[in-house]
């Protein structure tokens, strides 16, 4: 397996001694001069361009990037060896999230350890072996298999399916892609809390959903009690064929049904555009959703507000739509 980049470049290391590249004394009239700002005590970056001055697409990506620089800045400060892992493996493996980067930075340490959580540094006591870690520069990092499975384990199901859905798919290279009998494996070998939870992240984990969002869909339907719809079922047509993200059959009291999660980063990302400017994609997605119209199929859309609230809004979007609750809602 390849091991991910250190992600260090960006940052600089203060030294004391007066012949170094960047002194204390340098480092704090630079950081008073607006030139850099401090990430860690030690550690100091070029001041990053204002989030507000980005598109959604870029905010998200500069607050994983300003994230590591905290965790690659406990990295070049700490004297001995580290293993990151929970949200800031999950962070250097730059697997899909929704909520924003927690404040501290994770380690893993064996139970034995005596190393303490202090200074935004989480330590977290657990057993693992040498396979469930893997180099990042001349530190460790929880292996692919073994960062989601501590994610499935910690509690949080949205955000560990979303994750695990991503690492399952084509959307990622092979280096960060995992199989479910991996991460199986190892929770065969854990003892402790969550496992029980884990196993039912891994069983509903699906690497079809084409996006964070799909995911976060998929799982918001889920808890809500809704009867579970068919994934990526292909609708041919004259020119091959249509995806639906997701798809009802039919019952006695409404047509086949099919739900869309609409991410505003097809319009806003060009390599998601695949050369179409934002207009163009308007209209391909219009005339793709009139020939499925055409078929006989409802149609609903939703997008990130619906789906990061889902009992407030995607609940009454999808029963309008007729879909049905068919058991007991979780949330």
């Amino acid at each position: 397996m390849s091991e991910p980049q250190p992600g260090l470049p960006r940052l600089l290391r203060i030294v004391r001694e007066p012949s170094a590249s960047l002194t204390h004394h340098d480092a704090a009239r630079r950081v008073n001069a607006g030139e850099l700002e401090r990430v860690r005590p030690g550690v100091v970056r070029p001041v990053p361009v204002p989030l507000e001055a980005m598109d959604r697409f870029e905010r998200h990506e500069e607050r994983r990037k300003r994230y590591v620089d905290r965790v690659a800045a406990v990295a070049t400060t700490r004297k001995s060896a580290a293993v990151f892992a929970g949200r800031s493996a999950l962070a250097i493996w730059d697997y899909a999230v929704t909520d924003d980067w927690p404040p501290d930075v994770e380690l893993l340490e064996q139970p034995g350890s005596a190393r303490r959580s202090k200074r935004g540094v989480v330590v977290h006591r657990n057993p693992f072996d040498a396979e469930d870690v893997v180099p990042w520069g001349d530190r460790f990092v929880t292996s692919p298999a073994r960062t989601l499975a501590d994610l499935a384990r910690a509690g949080d199901f949205a955000a560990a399916v979303i994750a695990l859905d991503h690492a399952l798919s084509d959307r990622v290279d092979a280096a960060r892609r995992v199989t479910k009998e991996e991460i199986a494996e190892i929770l065969e070998r854990a003892s402790g809390r969550g496992l029980a939870r884990a196993q039912q992240v891994l069983e509903f984990a699906d690497g079809r959903s084409g996006s964070g969002g799909e995911s976060l869909s998929r799982v918001g339907i889920h808890l809500m009690g809704f009867e579970p719809p068919e994934r990526q079922v292909r609708h041919p047509h004259p020119g091959g064929y249509y995806d639906s993200d997701f798809w009802w059959p039919p019952t006695r009291f409404r047509p086949p049904t099919i739900g869309e999660f609409d991410g505003i980063m097809k319009y806003l990302r060009e390599d998601m555009r695949g050369g179409a400017d934002a207009s163009q994609i308007v209209v391909v997605e219009k005339l793709r959703e009139d020939f499925l119209r055409g078929e006989g199929n409802g149609f609903t859309r939703w997008g990130w507000r619906e789906a990061r609230t889902p009992v407030r809004l995607l609940r009454p979007l999808l029963l309008r739509a007729g879909i049905r609750i068919v058991r007991r809602p979780l949330i």
